[in-house]
């Protein structure tokens, strides 16, 4: 939810992030404040946006959808911005491991 011109919005203006809770996802919250930057000269470009790993991943995944649609002749709209998606898939593009993943490190 977007906030009101209220203290939360001029907080955000000020680049103040302290009332985000993206503990679970620092990458997601350095992107969005390279987005925010107040001085549009220090904001990440367009170009960038697009290799950063976040973003790369949401594409990947839905390229895979977008594939697995035509193969099978399914609606490709699946693989759309708009459309929903699969459980797990914010996890996966987040870089969450899932509470079920096994562990296979040492």
């Amino acid at each position: 939810m977007v906030p009101d011109q209220g203290d939360a919005w001029q907080r955000l203006r000020r680049e103040d992030f302290s009332q985000v809770d993206l503990n679970d996802s620092p990458e997601l919250l350095d992107l969005i404040r390279r987005m925010m930057r107040t001085d549009p000269s220090h904001r990440i470009s367009v170009h960038a946006i697009c290799l950063h790993p976040i973003v790369s991943r949401a594409r990947m995944k839905m390229d895979e959808v977008y594939e697995a649609a035509r193969a099978t002749g399914a609606n490709v709209f699946a693989a759309s911005p708009l459309a929903s998606v699969p459980s797990g898939f914010l996890e996966e593009i987040l870089g969450r491991r899932s509470e079920d993943a096994m562990d296979l490190g040492p």
